[in-house]
């Protein structure tokens, strides 16, 4: 079976003020009076109904503490920097009640079924704790970020669902997206909806292969252009987002792989390591890329020679972006650097048009 890891992980997550209630309450599953009469007062709902296998009470256990569930939450946060979170819980039918100003894809915004009431705004220093308390959310989904000195916090809020597989640095290999979705699944009653998007997010790329045999074994390369800010980086390393998402649709990985760290600068004398097959190069310099696409030691390389070479105008400011003069909906990098089931498949199938006419020519 494939790899369908994949990495982007969190940085800083976000502390409130408001205090739980320490009211005691019998066990009861979701399925229950309690909990139904509770589902049955939000209008629309939040969250889809309940499968009826998750027992309430429930205790949630970290590494930095313990909270409880009462009973099943209807209003979820999802606070994690990278959205991850938020991009799981709408792959569940679930609309989180807060979520980051940021959190705008266009693969979530199809998936979700209303708009998401609330949005919170912060940089990587600030904890917006008023705007979180503002939501009044009965839970908060923090992922792959490390909690030592926020889960106090947090917790007088709401109960805490926090999974850390591996918190730390941006390439760090460590989002197991399906490992979170399962959990996320039990802890709000979604167990069979959890595996539902498994086994679809498998069948289409099962489907994918099929449906693109001469991609089977071609050598990639993803690299993402800067500009002078940060130059030319190896994207596709061993275990990044874009490794896998590319390994899922039938292509191999660059020999050199394995050498390289996640967003690693390419220096000049590096630059020949990157050739493949079909070379993905997305432009974030503003449109500067001809600052290095241009130079000979580039154009040497065979992939540009075969021109089997995919250049990805990113124009994140509007959300869209331009592959051989024709503008797409969406942001085609930031979906490769995700780690969850939507941006993956969605990035692959608006790859593999550009892949197709490439391999023609």
């Amino acid at each position: 079976m494939m790899n369908r890891t994949a990495a982007r992980v969190g940085a800083v997550l976000f502390a409130g003020a408001l205090a739980l209630s320490a009211c005691a309450a019998p066990a009861q599953t979701s399925g229950s009076p309690a909990a139904s009469s509770a589902a049955s007062s939000s209008t629309p709902a939040l969250v889809p109904a309940a499968e009826g296998k998750t027992t309430y009470p429930l205790t949630l256990d970290t590494q930095w503490g313990s909270t409880e569930l009462k009973q099943r939450p209807e209003r979820i946060a999802a606070v994690t920097p990278s959205q991850d979170d938020a991009e799981i819980l709408a792959a569940l039918g679930v609309t989180p009640v807060l979520a980051n100003e940021y959190t705008k894809d266009v693969w979530l915004e199809e998936a979700l079924s209303q708009p998401i009431p609330n949005r919170f705004n912060s940089d990587d220093a600030t904890f917006p704790v008023e705007q979180i308390a503002k939501a009044e959310p009965d839970l908060i989904v923090v992922l792959n970020t490390d909690l030592t000195d926020d889960f106090a916090k947090l917790s007088t809020v709401a109960p805490v669902l926090a999974i850390n597989q591996s918190a730390g640095t941006e390439g760090t290999v460590a989002n197991d997206w399906e490992a979170n979705i399962r959990r996320i699944g039990e802890v709000l009653d979604l167990q069979a909806a959890a595996q539902k998007v498994l086994d679809d997010e498998e069948a289409f790329f099962a489907n994918f292969r099929t449906e693109n045999p001469d991609l089977a074994g071609l050598t990639a390369s993803y690299v993402v252009y800067y500009g002078d800010s940060g130059g030319l980086q190896f994207h596709s390393s061993v275990g990044s987002p874009a490794e896998s998402v590319l390994e899922r649709m039938g292509l191999a990985q660059n020999p050199n792989a394995a050498t390289f760290k996640y967003r690693q600068e390419v220096s000049q004398e590096l630059l020949a390591t990157i050739d493949a097959d079909v070379i993905i190069f997305s432009d974030n310099s503003g449109g500067k890329h001809a600052k290095l696409t241009k130079q000979p030691l580039f154009k040497k390389l065979k992939a540009v020679q075969a021109d089997h070479l995919i250049l990805i105008d990113n124009q994140s400011k509007s959300n869209t972006f331009v592959i051989d003069g024709v503008s797409y909906d969406g942001n085609l990098p930031w979906a490769l650097a995700r780690s969850g089931p939507l941006s993956g498949t969605w990035a692959a199938s608006k790859l593999a048009p550009a892949l197709k006419a490439t391999l023609a020519a």
